[in-house]
């Protein structure tokens, strides 16, 4: 009994509040899915401008990945330029921080701040598919893929 409560307890972070956020063809990151949504870019070949099922994602200032717009009220922002270990997103009067769990590494990060939790790629040196295990409860949809686009512009960044 002991042995299976153990196997059990292993099994629990596999079984969390995750989700998968993937691309919707392979070697394709212009298009993704995630929770029955479809993230894509609005021109093809460029990363400046998205679309989230009806949420606009885009740069503030035309090829400044630094700083983003994603619906009308929320703002994505490295915390320094040129530097994209450490985002923080803004809005509706809540404000979270993604960094990366180890400098440099582009496949493990931390979420904070008004919400938690991580996003990690499922296989490593593959940035197609995506494990997201964050809480989203109390945030709306343009703060939930504010959060998300953090991975698919890792994935778009990593593979130009």
């Amino acid at each position: 009994m002991k042995s299976v409560f153990i196997f059990l307890l292993s099994l629990l972070p596999i079984l969390s509040f995750g989700q998968r956020l993937s691309t919707t063809f392979n070697d394709d990151y212009s298009r993704w899915r995630f929770d029955g949504m479809t993230i894509n870019t609005v021109f093809s070949g460029n990363i400046n401008s998205w679309n989230a099922d009806g949420i606009r994602i885009r740069t503030i200032f035309n090829d400044d990945w630094d700083r983003w717009k994603v619906g009308n009220d929320i703002t994505i922002r490295t915390i320094f330029n040129n530097d994209y270990d450490s985002w923080e997103i803004v809005g509706e009067g809540k404000t979270i921080r993604i960094k990366t769990t180890f400098n440099n590494d582009f496949e493990r990060w931390e979420v904070s701040g008004d919400i938690d939790g991580r996003m990690s790629t499922v296989f490593m040196k593959d940035f197609s598919r995506w494990n997201i295990d964050v809480e989203f409860a109390g945030v709306s949809e343009d703060m939930r893929m504010a959060v998300l686009f953090i991975a698919v512009f890792t994935a778009n960044l990593v593979h130009q």
